[in-house]
């Protein structure tokens, strides 16, 4: 390829997120894939109020770009980071993190993700209703 492609949001597709893998409901609308000899794809992402992912970690580093509203990562084990627009979170590979909307706010992010083959993220259990409420307030400021 040796020109500039546009695809203009209007001819891009939103699906629902994976039941199995989300918590509430999450939109996504791919951006990107991955081209030869890119590895990265790029997928904007939409939370509903109290919508999430659940715990998961990814073999290559994840790159989080907040597009609207407050949103949060949180590291197992570690307090929540807050996302608000324009903010950028950096996911190591093989971190054990969930990322999704705070309670009564919309958010979204583009996730960029280098791929390594289809099973590039390991999905596991769901974050606890408990856990994510005591956490999931807007902060301070």
């Amino acid at each position: 390829m040796n020109d500039v492609t546009v695809r203009p949001a209007a001819g891009r597709t939103t699906k629902p997120a994976p039941a199995a893998s989300f918590t509430g409901t999450v939109l996504q609308d791919s951006l990107a894939t991955p081209e030869a000899p890119s590895r990265t794809s790029a997928t904007l992402v939409t939370f509903t109020p109290g919508a999430r992912t659940n715990w998961h970690t990814h073999k290559t580093r994840q790159v989080l770009v907040a597009t609207h509203g407050t949103g949060m990562v949180q590291v197992k084990g570690k307090p929540p980071q807050w996302l608000r627009a324009g903010d950028v979170a950096v996911v190591p590979p093989g971190i054990v993190h969930w990322h999704g909307a705070i309670a009564g706010q919309l958010f979204a992010h583009i996730s960029f993700v280098e791929t390594d083959g289809p099973d590039n993220t390991t999905w596991l259990e769901p974050v606890e209703e408990a856990e994510y409420r005591s956490v999931a307030v807007a902060p301070e400021g």
